[in-house]
């Protein structure tokens, strides 16, 4: 835990620190013109190589320069306590009353993380980390500040992702973030992946800086000795602090280099010779201390006193401090380096830490979570009373939506268990919260470990799902379906409803993928209706829209629309919704579910299911022309899904980057992301993913200019004679076909295919649905009856994206100029050519403009885009601010500070050549927003 670096028994940082002046004067100059802008540093070393000195002695120079310095260290002890570390990081700020201007429902949700709160609920991560961003923008704008955070590998879950969250923002703000950690440690910074973040590995001390550290340690030390001391610290500066007392007391003549335990077990040893010095009260007290998951030195000495069975003085802690083994300023107790708490935990039995566990436990049984965590550490063996206590725990962390931390309980819940049933249960909840996060390797561990255990049918299903899923082998067959639909309909009959509903999800899913037939997907249905459920529940709603049911479909249509005007506060739920949405054609409603659902994912670091929707959100963006969100969101999808060990949802990132590239005429791009996609979709065979194939190359050759043989692949899409072909995903393609047929002189063969499609549109509701198919009709009408088809595709039209606006302008202006209306073709021509140059669509630009030309129109300027000038993020604040959003509700809406919104719109008018916010609709074209 972090505390005031002054205090009884605090050490100095010099020796420690000895040859890493370069480092320190890195840090520390970073604050010399008070200019400092945004900075993040990540330090990365071994135990004992002096990242906690470096990080005191910048502190201390900060100091000097008048900035404000705030502190933080990651404790082993304390990983399960939500916000513990976030808590001793702000503390000093919510003192001094930087959360006075906090909005409310910010100021309640930090207050409840810190157990603040007069009426304490459970914090929600989101605000938590939007609170954290306003309180350092707010001590910011008041003096600069350093963070300092030691052993990042420590962090409890939610502090640790509220604090990269921050990290993240720190752009415009006068702050300085020190993060320090060890190597190759299960939870590396996620910083590690953010761009700008300078990285520093902090190696041995060279020869002459080591031997002058140990000379100054020891000066007596014989040359023997030295020598060997020298050898065994290799150049780590707490070894060669520590070293020399150990090796006097172990012998007189030094052993042979490279016999021993390793560097750290050596380290820990070195700090045990001092322990026997303590009177058994003592001893007692610092093992309390070290086994207690606060700082707070009155906790220590009430546990101590019930494990003693008497009262434990104060002045037992002072044994301690006069050793060097802790420091204390009275209020707070922590060690000067974690290797002192490790020996001073492993110097003792099991049987005595368990002890030590029962009596903090029995002092903390007014705090749950607390008390659950000592409980467990303190059983023998398997406990049911306990597991149960440990298992509430993980309930109450998912209810926070802390998953990490419930991984963590549940884990723990598992191992305690008596019962094989249980057990397995217990470990499948942890595999499944660990899947949400993205977490394949946790995921595999948990389910390896239920694997010949004895379950439950809910179980079971549970199991197949988790298991098939994280490798993505899934069945690609009806009986495969059946089989999970019987599971569904088992925990249905066992009185497990969730458990149904999320089976009947899956089922619906490997509907989807292996395109079933008409016959399973009525039993699809049958199941749905058969479930404790209500009829708008959002699984049912998935089921509906993935079992490609007409009627069913505009049901879950019409129920989007009850769902979008009430409250959702969770982020799984937001993306069944935003899946929902997107089988069913609605693009715009699925990206606005899915805007909320990304960010709560995001927030809870359930990537993993971040992942699969951000590849949706792509898909919908390219429908729409939000080209530039598609990008986006597909890179980080690919990102994720890679990470997650997610292999078909990396692939189908990349195919979403690839229908991009090809339609915006990359050919190269396309051809090695689609390389990358087939790779996977073909040794799967998962149906869904060979549509997309083809359908990316026939977008690819649209984007080339080749409609005929564009047509070739996209006729083996939207035709049922084809493997290729999936009954519900040819919709997407039917206006893209159009488009080939007709620059192939195909449309005689394409206009029965697309006539096959006209009873949709009296089956299935909205606009979006059903403007590929008016399109489709106007490109391919004979001249007798294409007017009327293009009223009925311009009536539609109303709303729509600017890039299908701009693809039925164009057509329509090729049909009049054909029928020698050239001067009215041109401002639809004019009106298409503006949105193709601004989106980038070459192919689609160069035959608007050869149109224009044809129609008597000489040269034809570039226009003048927005997303061409700015960055993505100045693109995103210039929409919110152009729609009338003010600085703070634009910085709730993307989580940044208002000061780095209020930055970012002072770099965005002079790139748009503009002087105030009223100017912004003007300055964004229709494909800008």
């Amino acid at each position: 835990m972090a505390g005031n670096s002054g205090g009884r028994g605090a050490p100095e940082a010099r020796g420690a620190i000895l040859g890493r002046d370069r480092e320190l004067a890195a840090v520390v100059s970073m604050f010399d013109t008070m200019r400092v802008r945004g900075q993040v540093r990540l330090i990365i070393g071994e135990p004992g190589i002096g990242k906690t000195a470096l990080l005191a002695a910048a502190a201390a120079g900060a100091r000097r320069r008048g900035v404000t310095v705030l502190t933080a260290r990651g404790a082993a002890s304390e990983q399960h306590l939500p916000f513990a570390a976030l808590h001793d990081l702000l503390r000093p700020l919510v003192e001094r009353d930087h959360a006075a201007n906090l909005a409310p429902g910010r100021r309640k949700a930090l207050f409840d993380a810190f157990g603040m709160s007069e009426t304490v609920s459970p914090p929600k991560l989101f605000f938590v980390a939007l609170a954290a961003l306003d309180v350092v923008s707010d001590a910011c704008s008041r003096q600069p500040l350093l963070l300092v955070v030691d052993d990042y590998q420590w962090l409890d879950a939610a502090s640790r992702d509220v604090i990269d969250f921050v990290a993240r923002r720190l752009v415009t703000e006068p702050a300085v973030l020190l993060i320090a950690t060890r190597p190759d440690h299960a939870h590396p910074p996620n910083l590690l992946d953010t761009p700008d973040v300078e990285v520093e590995v902090l190696g041995a001390l060279d020869d002459a800086s080591a031997g002058a550290l140990l000379l100054a340690r020891a000066p007596d030390l014989p040359e023997a000795l030295r020598d060997h001391v020298l050898a065994e610290a290799a150049g780590n500066p707490l070894a060669l602090l520590e070293l020399p007392v150990r090796t006097r007391s172990e012998s007189s003549s030094p052993p042979r280099s490279g016999q021993g335990p390793a560097l750290t077990a050596r380290l820990e040893r070195a700090f045990a010779p001092r322990l026997p010095e303590l009177g058994a009260p003592a001893r007692l007290l610092l093992l309390v201390v070290a086994l207690n998951d606060s700082d707070r030195l009155s906790e220590a000495i009430g546990a101590a006193s019930i494990a003693i069975g008497q009262e434990v003085g104060l002045s037992r802690i002072d044994e301690a401090v006069g050793l060097g083994l802790v420091w204390t300023d009275g209020e707070t107790v922590r060690f000067p380096h974690p290797l002192v708490r490790s020996a001073v935990v492993h110097s003792v039995s099991a049987a005595t830490r368990r002890s030590a566990h029962r009596a903090l436990a029995q002092a903390l049984s007014g705090d749950a979570d607390r008390h659950a965590w000592h409980s467990a550490a303190a059983a023998a063996g398997p406990d049911e009373a306990v597991a149960q206590l440990t298992e509430a725990a993980a309930d109450r962390a998912m209810r926070r939506g802390l998953p990490s931390s419930a991984v963590a309980w549940w884990e723990k819940a598992a191992g305690l268990s008596p019962e094989e049933g249980h057990r397995g249960r217990r470990l499948l909840r942890a595999a499944e919260a660990a899947f949400q996060l993205g977490n394949a390797d946790d995921v595999r561990r948990f389910t390896d470990q239920s694997r010949s255990l004895r379950l439950e049918v809910t179980e079971r299903g549970l199991f197949s799902f988790l298991d098939g899923d994280l490798d993505n082998a899934v069945p690609q067959d009806a009986e495969g379906v059946r089989l999970v639909l019987r599971s569904a309909t088992r925990a249905r009959d066992d009185g497990a409803p969730e458990a149904a509903a999320m089976l009947l999800v899956e089922a619906a899913t490997l509907c989807w993928c292996c395109g079933a037939g008409q016959p399973i997907r009525d039993e699809l249905l049958a199941t749905a209706d058969s479930l404790p459920l209500a009829a708008d529940d959002p699984r049912v709603l998935t089921a509906w829209g993935l079992s490609g049911a007409a009627e069913r479909r505009r049901r879950a249509v019409d129920a989007l629309d009850r769902w979008s005007v009430r409250s959702v506060a969770d982020p799984a739920t937001e993306s069944l919704l935003s899946r929902t949405a997107f089988v069913c054609g609605e693009y715009e409603r699925s990206l606005a579910f899915g805007r909320s659902a990304a960010d709560g994912l995001r927030r809870q670091g359930r990537l993993g299911m971040l992942a699969q929707l951000q590849v949706r959100q792509s898909f919908a963006a390219t429908a729409l022309g939000r080209w530039d969100l598609a990008g986006s969101t597909a890179q980080e999808a690919h990102r994720l899904a890679s990470k997650a060990c997610q292999p078909i949802w990396a692939a189908s990132a990349a195919l979403a980057l690839a229908y991009l590239s090809g339609l915006r005429g990359s050919l190269r791009q396309s051809v090695e992301l689609l390389d990358e996609f087939e790779r996977v979709a073909l040794c799967t065979g998962i149906q869904p993913l060979m549509t997309g194939a083809q359908m990316a190359k026939g977008l690819r050759e649209l984007g080339q200019g080749h409609p005929a043989e564009a047509f070739g692949h996209l006729r083996k899409v939207v035709d049922g004679g084809d493997r290729t072909h999936h009954p519900i995903t040819r919709l997407w393609a039917i206006d893209y076909f159009a488009e080939a047929a007709l620059g192939a002189g195909e449309t005689g063969r394409a206009r029965p295919i697309v006539r096959d499609l006209e009873p949709v549109l009296e089956t299935v509701t909205g606009t979006t649905a059903h403007r590929p198919i008016r399109l489709a009709q106007a490109l391919l009408a004979p001249d007798s009856e294409a007017e009327a088809a293009f009223t009925r595709a311009f009536d539609l039209a109303e709303g729509a994206s600017p890039w299908y606006r701009a693809r039925l302008d164009l057509a329509h202006g090729m049909w009049l100029r054909r029928r020698r209306h050239g001067a009215g073709a041109r401002a639809p021509l004019q009106s298409a050519h503006a949105v193709f140059e601004t989106l980038g669509a070459r192919a689609w630009a160069k035959r608007s403009a050869r149109e224009l030309r044809a129609s008597g129109v000489k040269g034809q300027p570039a226009p003048r885009s927005a997303a061409a000038l700015l960055t993505p993020q100045e693109l995103q604040i210039a929409r919110l601010a152009a729609e009338g959003l003010s600085n703070r509700d634009i910085s709730n809406r993307l989580y940044l500070s208002h000061r780095t919104v209020g930055s970012h719109l002072y770099r965005i008018f002079p790139k748009l050549g503009i002087t105030s916010r009223t100017q912004l609709p003007a300055a964004l074209s229709p494909c800008d927003r």
